[in-house]
């Protein structure tokens, strides 16, 4: 298993595409995280980002590897949590990350834009749309 700052290290300016169906999505990123760090199998499958916070209850596997964490309770994200956010105008899909740094205020994570192809990056977001997190049990 690798830290987070191997992975991160890794992966930053590549582009990730763990199931090798349509190129490198932000949900690829995710599963290639749980495999490297946390020596975890694939989940579950999603049509997208949002389904893993939306549809925890029929994800077996997250269930039984993460703890889901709602936003809206005030709990800031933790380094290494996987922050999701729900769809927009633009992107039925939402998104998913991981938190690098959070404050009050917004969150720094690695992430990559599965409409853009363009590779891991770090990116400070908001908590606009923000459903919440899934930490890791134990």
């Amino acid at each position: 298993m690798k830290s987070l700052g191997q992975f991160f290290d890794e992966t930053l300016g590549k582009k990730v595409d763990f199931d090798g169906s349509f190129g490198a999505q932000c949900v690829d990123l995710f599963r290639q995280y749980n495999q490297e760090v946390f020596d975890l199998p694939h989940t579950g499958s999603v049509e997208g980002a949002k389904d893993l916070y939306l549809k925890y209850d029929a994800l077996n596997g997250e269930k039984t590897h993460y703890n889901r964490i709602a936003h809206k309770t005030g709990t800031l994200p933790q380094v290494g949590d996987v922050i999701i956010w729900d769809a927009s105008g633009t992107n039925k899909y939402g998104h998913v990350a991981i938190v690098l740094f959070a404050t009050g205020k917004n969150v720094t994570v690695a992430e990559q834009d599965g409409f853009k192809q363009d590779g891991v990056k770090v990116q400070v977001r908001s908590y606009d749309r923000c459903l919440g997190y899934l930490r890791k049990k134990g």
